[in-house]
Protein backbone atom coordinates (compact mmCIF):
# COMPACT_ATOMS: atom_id res chain seq x y z
CA UNK A 1 0.00 0.00 0.00
CA UNK A 2 2.78 2.45 1.22
CA UNK A 3 4.75 2.05 -2.09
CA UNK A 4 1.74 2.59 -3.87
CA UNK A 5 1.21 5.40 -2.42
CA UNK A 6 4.82 7.00 -3.17
CA UNK A 7 4.85 5.59 -6.66
CA UNK A 8 1.51 7.86 -7.23
CA UNK A 9 3.43 10.83 -5.42
CA UNK A 10 6.07 10.57 -7.85
CA UNK A 11 3.95 10.58 -10.70
CA UNK A 12 2.03 13.18 -9.70
CA UNK A 13 5.53 15.32 -9.50
CA UNK A 14 6.95 14.03 -12.62
CA UNK A 15 3.22 15.45 -14.10
CA UNK A 16 3.70 18.65 -12.63
CA UNK A 17 7.32 19.40 -13.52
CA UNK A 18 6.57 17.87 -17.53
CA UNK A 19 3.60 20.19 -17.64
CA UNK A 20 6.23 22.90 -16.13
CA UNK A 21 8.80 22.21 -18.78
CA UNK A 22 6.51 22.60 -21.55
CA UNK A 23 4.74 26.01 -20.73
CA UNK A 24 8.60 26.95 -20.50
CA UNK A 25 9.67 25.95 -23.73
CA UNK A 26 6.86 27.53 -25.44
CA UNK A 27 7.37 30.80 -23.52
CA UNK A 28 11.43 30.50 -25.44
CA UNK A 29 9.75 30.78 -28.80
CA UNK A 30 7.22 33.73 -27.83
CA UNK A 31 9.88 35.52 -26.14
CA UNK A 32 12.27 35.60 -29.70
CA UNK A 33 8.75 36.50 -31.38
CA UNK A 34 8.32 39.61 -28.62
CA UNK A 35 11.76 40.29 -29.39
CA UNK A 36 11.68 40.61 -33.13
CA UNK A 37 8.70 41.86 -33.09
CA UNK A 38 5.73 39.70 -34.26
CA UNK A 39 4.45 39.48 -30.75
CA UNK A 40 3.67 42.62 -29.11
CA UNK A 41 2.87 43.45 -26.66
CA UNK A 42 3.44 39.82 -24.75
CA UNK A 43 2.09 39.84 -20.68
CA UNK A 44 1.25 43.48 -21.63
CA UNK A 45 5.07 44.37 -21.98
CA UNK A 46 5.70 46.05 -25.84
CA UNK A 47 8.30 44.44 -28.22
CA UNK A 48 11.79 46.41 -27.26
CA UNK A 49 13.52 49.06 -29.06
CA UNK A 50 16.70 48.02 -30.98
CA UNK A 51 18.53 50.05 -27.59
CA UNK A 52 16.69 48.09 -25.21
CA UNK A 53 17.87 44.56 -26.81
CA UNK A 54 20.50 42.87 -24.65
CA UNK A 55 23.59 41.75 -26.74
CA UNK A 56 23.89 37.74 -26.78
CA UNK A 57 25.00 35.40 -29.13
CA UNK A 58 22.31 33.91 -30.05
CA UNK A 59 18.74 35.51 -31.12
CA UNK A 60 17.10 33.28 -28.17
CA UNK A 61 19.84 33.87 -25.88
CA UNK A 62 19.06 37.86 -26.25
CA UNK A 63 15.62 37.57 -26.65
CA UNK A 64 15.09 35.76 -22.73
CA UNK A 65 17.91 38.38 -21.16
CA UNK A 66 16.14 41.30 -22.57
CA UNK A 67 12.55 40.13 -21.47
CA UNK A 68 14.15 39.17 -18.07
CA UNK A 69 15.54 43.33 -18.27
CA UNK A 70 12.46 44.74 -19.10
CA UNK A 71 9.44 42.37 -18.20
CA UNK A 72 10.81 39.75 -15.24
CA UNK A 73 12.85 42.57 -12.83
CA UNK A 74 10.63 44.99 -13.51
CA UNK A 75 7.47 42.85 -12.34
CA UNK A 76 9.44 41.97 -9.33
CA UNK A 77 9.86 45.03 -8.06
CA UNK A 78 5.83 45.33 -8.45
CA UNK A 79 4.91 42.08 -7.33
CA UNK A 80 6.69 42.66 -4.29
CA UNK A 81 5.98 46.51 -4.17
CA UNK A 82 9.74 47.22 -3.07
CA UNK A 83 12.99 49.51 -4.51
CA UNK A 84 15.54 48.10 -5.50
CA UNK A 85 17.97 49.45 -2.51
CA UNK A 86 15.31 47.13 -0.48
CA UNK A 87 17.56 44.31 0.75
CA UNK A 88 21.06 46.23 0.89
CA UNK A 89 24.04 44.24 1.94
CA UNK A 90 22.02 41.39 2.89
CA UNK A 91 21.95 37.37 1.85
CA UNK A 92 18.51 37.46 -0.41
CA UNK A 93 16.99 33.55 -1.31
CA UNK A 94 14.24 33.77 -3.72
CA UNK A 95 12.66 30.45 -3.53
CA UNK A 96 11.36 29.06 -6.84
CA UNK A 97 13.09 31.44 -8.46
CA UNK A 98 12.27 29.34 -12.12
CA UNK A 99 14.53 29.96 -15.26
CA UNK A 100 15.86 33.78 -14.66
CA UNK A 101 17.01 35.30 -11.40
CA UNK A 102 14.34 38.03 -11.56
CA UNK A 103 15.37 39.62 -7.99
CA UNK A 104 18.63 40.32 -10.11
CA UNK A 105 16.66 43.82 -9.42
CA UNK A 106 17.54 44.36 -6.05
CA UNK A 107 20.95 46.12 -6.08
CA UNK A 108 24.18 45.57 -3.77
CA UNK A 109 22.83 42.29 -2.19
CA UNK A 110 23.98 39.09 -2.98
CA UNK A 111 21.57 36.58 -4.36
CA UNK A 112 20.50 33.34 -4.01
CA UNK A 113 18.23 31.57 -6.41
CA UNK A 114 16.64 28.36 -5.15
CA UNK A 115 14.74 26.01 -8.15
CA UNK A 116 14.25 22.26 -8.14
CA UNK A 117 14.15 22.55 -12.18
CA UNK A 118 17.59 24.08 -12.76
CA UNK A 119 19.06 21.36 -15.12
CA UNK A 120 16.15 21.38 -17.39
CA UNK A 121 16.01 25.10 -17.63
CA UNK A 122 19.41 25.06 -18.76
CA UNK A 123 18.29 21.59 -21.01
CA UNK A 124 15.32 23.55 -22.69
CA UNK A 125 17.84 26.40 -23.47
CA UNK A 126 17.82 29.25 -20.92
CA UNK A 127 21.07 30.81 -20.28
CA UNK A 128 22.06 31.24 -16.99
CA UNK A 129 25.39 31.54 -17.16
CA UNK A 130 25.25 35.27 -18.28
CA UNK A 131 24.17 36.23 -14.80
CA UNK A 132 27.17 37.37 -12.32
CA UNK A 133 26.85 37.62 -8.66
CA UNK A 134 24.09 35.39 -8.92
CA UNK A 135 24.56 31.97 -6.55
CA UNK A 136 22.20 29.20 -8.40
CA UNK A 137 21.09 26.71 -6.09
CA UNK A 138 19.45 23.14 -7.53
CA UNK A 139 17.41 22.07 -4.67
CA UNK A 140 14.00 21.84 -3.29
CA UNK A 141 11.88 24.28 -0.91
CA UNK A 142 11.68 20.85 1.30
CA UNK A 143 14.94 20.36 2.05
CA UNK A 144 17.26 23.64 1.17
CA UNK A 145 20.95 22.90 1.78
CA UNK A 146 22.33 25.90 3.66
CA UNK A 147 22.62 26.09 7.36
CA UNK A 148 20.55 27.32 9.84
CA UNK A 149 19.64 31.03 10.00
CA UNK A 150 22.26 32.00 6.80
CA UNK A 151 19.74 34.45 4.74
CA UNK A 152 18.83 37.80 6.06
CA UNK A 153 15.99 38.15 3.69
CA UNK A 154 13.61 35.74 2.01
CA UNK A 155 10.95 36.30 -0.76
CA UNK A 156 8.88 34.30 -2.97
CA UNK A 157 6.89 35.61 -6.19
CA UNK A 158 4.17 33.67 -6.96
CA UNK A 159 5.87 30.83 -6.72
CA UNK A 160 5.20 28.63 -3.15
CA UNK A 161 1.51 27.42 -5.10
CA UNK A 162 3.97 24.99 -6.91
CA UNK A 163 5.86 23.37 -4.06
CA UNK A 164 5.25 19.74 -3.50
CA UNK A 165 5.27 19.75 0.63
CA UNK A 166 4.00 23.60 1.48
CA UNK A 167 4.22 22.63 5.32
CA UNK A 168 7.87 21.12 4.84
CA UNK A 169 8.60 24.64 2.77
CA UNK A 170 7.30 27.24 5.54
CA UNK A 171 9.62 24.79 8.07
CA UNK A 172 12.66 25.12 5.89
CA UNK A 173 12.01 29.02 5.51
CA UNK A 174 11.79 29.04 8.81
CA UNK A 175 14.92 27.41 9.13
CA UNK A 176 17.14 29.25 6.76
CA UNK A 177 15.77 32.57 7.26
CA UNK A 178 18.23 33.92 10.27
CA UNK A 179 16.22 35.39 13.51
CA UNK A 180 14.61 39.28 12.63
CA UNK A 181 14.96 38.62 9.07
CA UNK A 182 13.08 39.82 5.93
CA UNK A 183 10.16 37.48 4.81
CA UNK A 184 8.03 39.19 1.73
CA UNK A 185 5.99 36.77 -0.53
CA UNK A 186 4.02 37.43 -3.15
CA UNK A 187 0.91 34.86 -3.15
CA UNK A 188 -1.50 33.96 -5.79
CA UNK A 189 -4.68 32.80 -4.57
CA UNK A 190 -6.24 30.49 -6.89
CA UNK A 191 -8.13 26.79 -7.20
CA UNK A 192 -5.30 23.99 -7.43
CA UNK A 193 -4.09 23.15 -10.68
CA UNK A 194 -1.54 20.86 -12.33
CA UNK A 195 1.13 23.07 -11.90
CA UNK A 196 -0.05 25.24 -8.75
CA UNK A 197 -1.58 22.37 -6.69
CA UNK A 198 -1.68 24.17 -3.34
CA UNK A 199 -4.62 26.63 -2.77
CA UNK A 200 -3.74 29.09 -0.21
CA UNK A 201 -6.34 31.18 1.84
CA UNK A 202 -5.64 33.91 4.77
CA UNK A 203 -5.97 31.04 7.53
CA UNK A 204 -3.78 28.59 5.86
CA UNK A 205 -1.13 30.91 4.89
CA UNK A 206 -0.97 32.12 8.10
CA UNK A 207 -1.39 28.77 9.93
CA UNK A 208 1.99 28.24 7.74
CA UNK A 209 3.73 31.39 8.16
CA UNK A 210 2.25 32.63 11.63
CA UNK A 211 5.91 32.04 13.25
CA UNK A 212 6.99 35.23 11.32
CA UNK A 213 6.71 37.92 13.76
CA UNK A 214 5.02 41.02 12.22
CA UNK A 215 3.42 39.41 9.45
CA UNK A 216 0.71 41.37 8.06
CA UNK A 217 -1.22 40.65 4.82
CA UNK A 218 -1.47 43.52 2.08
CA UNK A 219 -3.66 42.89 -1.06
CA UNK A 220 -3.24 44.47 -4.28
CA UNK A 221 -4.68 44.73 -7.29
CA UNK A 222 -6.16 41.80 -9.25
CA UNK A 223 -4.59 43.65 -12.78
CA UNK A 224 -0.46 43.85 -12.97
CA UNK A 225 2.06 44.33 -14.39
CA UNK A 226 1.32 41.36 -16.11
CA UNK A 227 -1.76 39.91 -15.39
CA UNK A 228 -5.48 40.01 -14.75
CA UNK A 229 -7.19 37.32 -12.62
CA UNK A 230 -10.68 36.17 -12.55
CA UNK A 231 -12.91 36.87 -9.85
CA UNK A 232 -12.23 33.98 -7.90
CA UNK A 233 -8.53 34.80 -7.85
CA UNK A 234 -6.47 37.36 -5.91
CA UNK A 235 -2.70 38.23 -5.56
CA UNK A 236 -1.95 38.74 -1.76
CA UNK A 237 1.17 40.35 -0.21
CA UNK A 238 2.81 39.24 2.88
CA UNK A 239 5.14 40.69 4.57
CA UNK A 240 6.84 41.36 8.25
CA UNK A 241 8.21 44.76 6.87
Amino acid sequence: MLKKILRKAINLTRSKQDAEIAFWRNEIKRYQKWFKGDLSPLYKTPSPKDSQKEKATTLKDASILTWHKLHQEVKYLEALALKPDAFQNMKLLDVGSGPMPSATCFKGCRLYCLEPLLPKYLEIGFPLHYYENVTFIHGKSEKIPVENGFFDAVISVNAIDHVDNIRETAAEIRRVLKKGGLLRMHVHYHPATKCEPISFDDDFFQELFGWCLNLSKVEIPKQNYSTTLPDKENFVLWSNF
